[in-house]
């Protein structure tokens, strides 16, 4: 019977500190995650202002942002963003860290090269992207390019959509890829090179093994990241606001941009809110989807 107490209690007092542990985590979670999710919900009914009276409105707000023609445009732009983006900057991450994963004279250099850009602040470096594609003759680029007899004139980098877009994607891609490849040369170093010399015995060109090898052995942490690519593809903000301002003509407005608009500028924050949840429903869909795919992709596998 006392023995039988005492394990209680040991296990009780495990349970308490392991709580202990837990609890600043759960704290700041329930600070900053699940109060402002809550709060983020009860405001999407109302027709809320920080000056007049906060309306109850039910589903208007949901409502108003679906019959919005402003709003689809956006979401077309983010949807698009994420497909040619999130595949760009896989492969150009997979590529690198199989020539970083080498090891060869400067190569701690360029790793550091890569990775530096994500630990700096997005005003800083956006701001220097700018300079560079600035439309005007001295900007960086228009006199390289000027200098070198690729252009007679200085070129517009955001007066048309699609060059808009182009330098959005390069200067995203150079910006978050330094993560992506640390993954990925994380994941290439378990490989146990036995494998590939034995590949190659069999006559196994690159393409095969990387085919049979390389992406069953990095499948998780490419599913990881192509979760993670597409999250911060849809939450793109800063690059459109700072680098074209939404321009040409709104075309490079995003669906955070769009709802900075309707909630800082137009101060409509039930509506910002709404969009909100349209936004998070997308992604929702979007990572569902990779679930389904990926969760058959193993299991085709292990067959």
């Amino acid at each position: 019977m006392r023995q039988s107490q005492s394990k209680s209690c040991k296990r009780f007092r495990r349970e308490v500190v392991s709580w202990l542990f837990l609890l600043p985590h759960l704290v700041f979670f329930v600070l900053f995650v699940a109060v402002p999710l809550v709060f983020g919900m009860v405001i999407s009914f109302f027709n809320w202002s920080l000056l007049n009276d906060n309306v109850f409105v039910g589903a208007s707000n949901y409502i108003r942002t679906w019959n919005d023609s402003r709003f689809w445009p956006v979401v077309q732009n983010t949807v698009i963003f994420a497909i040619v983006s999130v595949p760009l900057t896989i492969i150009v991450a997979i590529l690198f860290a199989h020539i970083l994963n080498k090891k060869r004279f400067g190569q701690l250099w360029l790793l550091i090269a890569f990775v530096s850009p994500a630990f700096f602040g997005s005003v800083g470096i956006l701001s220097s992207w700018k300079w560079i594609f600035a439309s005007f003759p001295s900007g960086l680029a228009n006199y390289y390019l000027n200098k070198a007899g690729f252009i007679n004139a200085a070129v517009s980098w955001f007066g048309s959509t699609g060059v808009a877009w182009g330098v959005i994607i390069l200067v995203t891609i150079w910006w978050i890829v330094g993560f992506s490849i640390l993954l990925y040369m994380g994941a290439l170093q378990r490989i146990p090179p036995e494998q590939y010399e034995s590949a190659k015995l069999d006559g196994a060109g690159p393409w095969k093994r990387f085919l049979y090898i390389t992406l069953p052995w990095i499948r998780s942490v490419l599913f990881f990241d192509v979760v993670r690519q597409v999250i911060l593809a849809f939450g793109l903000f800063d690059q459109a606001y700072i680098l074209s301002a939404g321009g040409p003509a709104g075309t490079t407005r995003t669906m955070v941009y769009y709802l900075y608009l309707v909630g800082f500028e137009r101060q409509d924050f039930g509506r910002a809110a709404s969009i909100s949840w349209y936004i998070f429903a997308i992604v929702l869909i979007f990572a569902i989807i990779q679930l389904v795919l990926v969760t058959k992709s193993i299991r085709s596998t292990e067959g």
